[in-house]
């Protein structure tokens, strides 16, 4: 056995991957695909789903250690980084952690989306070697949402004391001007500083020779997707529209992110990928 090789190495031996929001649609299927190449280090706010997660792939053969903890928290980013410590060499990262409209208030998609991730690299960029990659999960709704430059530069520091208060007025004048809600709005808003996140996070990984990658999914058809789908139209009307006529799979999200990941995308980094089905390209400069 080649101990150097995570196809023929035991768990113990195996880099690790950190995955977020472990237990959602896109997370699951990541966890599945980069069990069999490394040890798995496993978050999400969802403790009961975590677990269940976890007993899965435990049935399966394969190492996972789990955290449960909302990412926001500045105490379960930490522990998360002290768990990957102890557990060995971080080669992979996947931030897919996040919530939809549907899914809860304009602030708490702000924590879930935009204080988290950043908590995430502060705990993880000291743990990181040569060759460490990271995905974020964005979305295509970052580049199709308005933009708004006040919003842009207060996410561009989600860490910032009284950020709510902050940024409720100007939020609010988006909705005002372009319609829909504060939590759509507030949702394409902290996908899109997921986006600039990474573009600003990438030199200085870049000096420790790791890279750093966002990944902007469609329409995808999780529990997630399927409770927007069950909430209104548009996401039916984005898969009408999306040149590819179906909506994503969680695999197409996790095949990309094992491609970003791996040594095959060496030279990519900063940058965002769009796995949307050419979504974006059909709907930029529409009002969607």
């Amino acid at each position: 056995m080649n101990p150097f090789d995570p196809h023929q190495a035991g768990p113990e031996l195996r880099p690790v991957a950190v995955i977020t929001g472990a237990a959602g649609g896109i997370g699951a299927a990541t966890a599945r695909l980069l069990a069999h190449t490394h040890r798995l280090v496993l978050t999400d706010a969802d403790s009961d789903r975590l677990h269940a997660l976890h007993t899965i792939l435990a049935d399966e053969g394969h190492r996972a250690d789990c955290l449960p903890g909302d990412l926001a928290d500045a105490d379960t980013a930490q522990a998360l980084a002290e768990l990957c410590a102890r557990t060995g060499s971080i080669r992979s990262i996947v931030n897919a952690a996040g919530l939809s409209p549907v899914q809860a208030d304009w602030r708490a998609i702000i924590a879930a989306n935009s204080i988290g991730p950043m908590r995430l690299l502060a705990a993880l960029e000291p743990l990181l070697a040569p060759g460490s990659a990271c995905v974020l999960i964005a979305s295509v709704a970052g580049h199709l949402g308005p933009q708004d430059a006040a919003v842009q530069t207060l996410l561009d520091d989600p860490l910032q004391p009284d950020l709510y208060d902050s940024l409720h007025p100007h939020i609010a004048a988006v909705v005002a001007a372009h319609g829909g809600t504060l939590e759509g709005q507030a949702y394409s808003l902290s996908k899109r500083a997921i986006i600039r996140l990474c573009e600003k996070s990438a030199p200085g990984w870049g000096r420790r020779g790791a890279r750093i990658v966002s990944l902007s999914p469609g329409v995808v058809w999780t529990p997630m997707g399927r409770r927007e789908a069950a909430s209104g139209h548009r996401a039916q009307a984005m898969v009408d529209s999306t040149p590819c006529g179906r909506w994503g799979t969680a695999m197409d999200i996790a095949t990309a992110a094992q491609f970003l990941l791996s040594d095959a995308a060496s030279y990519i980094t900063g940058c965002d990928l769009r796995v949307d089905g050419g979504a974006a390209a059909a709907l930029r400069g529409t009002q969607f």
